[in-house]
């Protein structure tokens, strides 16, 4: 590492070429600021820091960042596309609302205690292992932290405090490629509207299903490039849980696409409803049926209207079974009751024949009409 007299900058090799390390300052500013926000020839220095809302020093060689006290009306920070190795000297920022470091060396969230107002955050492509540091940043709406560069087996860690100061106020979050194997720890998040979790190691679908049923207001959901993606129903099975949620690994969900899913679902449950009412059958083939209040008179006359007999003279309800097996049930029931008043006859029969051998000579029988009951006639 070679340093320069400079105050401004440092030299150092890259093992191509020599690149110059900038540090930002209320000079480098006021001489090298692009665009509107360039300082007119007649503006003094503390003039022009002073009114200044957006400061472009992006794809600058910026290594650190100086105190820049006059600068208090700043919004918009550009520093993206540089080499920062950690986040300082942010304290003059009270009215910043968007800040841009992506793409940086920043290892460590830190210093941001007094951006109040921040609303956006943008850190993906660092070295960030936790997520931390954010406790005071309660206006926070959107938070990118992609693609960080982890060493290898780590995934990013979600800080609880920092997850619990912007429970009530995060709305976009991206956490893209950065090894999670769960976004538990995000189910406080109750505004979240737009979640990006692609390209992560993400197996677990009952999980995901359970988070999407906790935030009412999800909208946008992407987790296209995980194991769980080749789940069963895998996109179906998310369409029917938020109502809210509009598109799905960046496609968008047609309306009559999900009330179709929510039709199957909901005669898919009915089904299992159905099915669970259903009484089991004994060993004996005869029907467990359950109990009901004899008192109840009402309660009674609705179970005969609703019902059949079966072979032992019970009820059994309608509804408990598809129409075939009622159908066949009271087929079998009639058959039974026809036979049993056929084997009376036959028994009736029988033992008017035998009691006409004991009586004694001179007493007519007149044969018995064929109908359910017998009677003799004496002469």
């Amino acid at each position: 590492m070679l340093v320069s007299n400079s105050r401004l900058c440092k030299l150092y090799w890259d093992g191509n070429s020599v690149l110059k390390m900038v540090k930002l300052t209320a000079e480098l500013i006021a001489k090298q600021a692009p665009g509107h926000n360039k300082r007119r020839a007649d503006e003094s220095t503390a003039h022009y820091l002073s009114r200044i809302t957006h400061l472009p020093f992006q794809s600058r060689g910026i290594d650190s960042v100086d105190i820049i006290p006059a600068c208090r009306h700043l919004t918009v920070i550009y520093l993206y596309d540089n080499a920062l190795s950690k986040i300082e000297n942010l304290n003059f920022a009270e009215n910043l609302t968007h800040l841009y470091l992506q793409n940086n060396r920043l290892q460590k969230l830190e210093n941001l205690d007094s951006c109040l107002k921040l609303q956006k955050l943008y850190l993906g492509g660092n070295q960030l292992r936790v997520l931390e540091g954010l406790n005071n940043c309660i206006s926070l709406t959107e938070l990118y932290v992609e693609n960080q560069h982890l060493p290898e087996g780590e995934k990013l860690v979600f800080e609880p405090r920092t997850i619990l100061a912007l429970a009530k106020v995060l709305q976009i979050l991206n956490v893209s490629g950065n090894n999670l194997d769960s976004l538990i720890e995000l189910s406080v998040l109750e505004h979240l509207e737009e979640l990006t979790a692609s390209n992560n190691n993400l197996q677990n679908l009952r999980e995901l299903v359970h988070l999407l049923s906790i935030w009412p207001t999800i909208k946008r959901l992407d987790t296209n490039r995980n194991p769980l993606c080749t789940k069963a129903r895998y996109r179906e099975r998310l369409i029917v849980v938020p109502t809210t949620l509009e598109v799905l690994d960046g496609k968008p969900i047609p309306a009559n696409s999900r009330q179709f899913l929510l039709n199957w679902k909901a005669s898919r449950e009915a089904q299992q409803k159905r099915e669970a009412t259903i009484p089991d059958m004994n060993d004996s083939g005869d029907l467990q049926h359950s109990h009901m209040n004899v008192g109840d008179s009402n309660g009674i006359n609705d179970y005969h209207r609703n019902g059949f007999k079966t072979d032992n003279n019970s009820l059994v309800k309608k509804g408990m079974f598809p129409i075939a097996f009622g159908e066949n049930a009271q087929r079998k029931s009639t058959a039974l009751a026809r036979g049993e008043k056929f084997s009376a006859l036959f028994t009736t029969g029988i033992h008017h024949i035998q009691s006409s051998l004991n009586r004694p000579q001179g007493v007519t029988f007149v044969e018995p009409l064929i109908n359910p009951s017998f009677e003799s006639v004496n002469h």
